[in-house]
């Protein structure tokens, strides 16, 4: 099968969830079959990380290492009240 070949996949669910998807699709511009494929996608990359807290993982490292809560506090000020 190619990479990006699409196969139809018919699925049982409960009739009140199948609305619920539908409005939250046409909410969100998308269809119900690509929410399913996220979901899928998803799925596979946490369970890639086997980490449960995959978005943490994401975030660790972001900040230097010398970085602190008072740092921050003056980054706020800095950029709320202009530094006073």
């Amino acid at each position: 099968m190619l990479a990006n070949e699409k196969k139809k996949l018919t699925i049982r669910v409960d009739a009140r969830l199948i609305e619920q998807a539908k409005a939250y699709a046409e909410e969100h511009n998308t269809s119900i079959s690509q929410l399913v494929e996220v979901y899928l996608l998803e799925l596979n990359r946490v369970k890639k990380t086997d980490s449960p807290t995959p978005i943490l993982d994401e975030l660790t490292g972001i900040l230097p290492e010398e970085a602190n809560i008072e740092d921050y506090y003056d980054y706020l000020m800095e950029k709320y009240t202009g530094g006073k």
